[in-house]
């Protein structure tokens, strides 16, 4: 059940982040320090593919971390 649980909560997680990172606020480029003056007129695109990247690394990290602990639990 840990199992199952410890699996749903991670994908729960990386769709959250990767819908969240899809989004961008209006003014959100008129609020970056480094910008240039001009760039506060253009507004920021969401790219569907940063998103997907975004939730297959978090899954990735989350499948590397489990079977590290696996491990670490098994010759312990």
């Amino acid at each position: 059940m840990r199992t199952i649980l410890y699996w749903l909560a991670t994908t729960a997680f990386a769709v959250a982040m990767a819908h969240s990172s899809g989004q961008s606020a209006a003014g959100e480029a008129a609020d970056l320090l480094w910008a240039p003056s001009g760039a506060a007129d253009v507004l920021p695109v969401p790219e569907p593919s940063r998103a997907v990247l975004l939730g297959v690394g978090i899954m990735a990290i989350a499948f590397t971390y489990r079977k590290a602990w696996l491990n670490l639990k098994r010759k312990g």
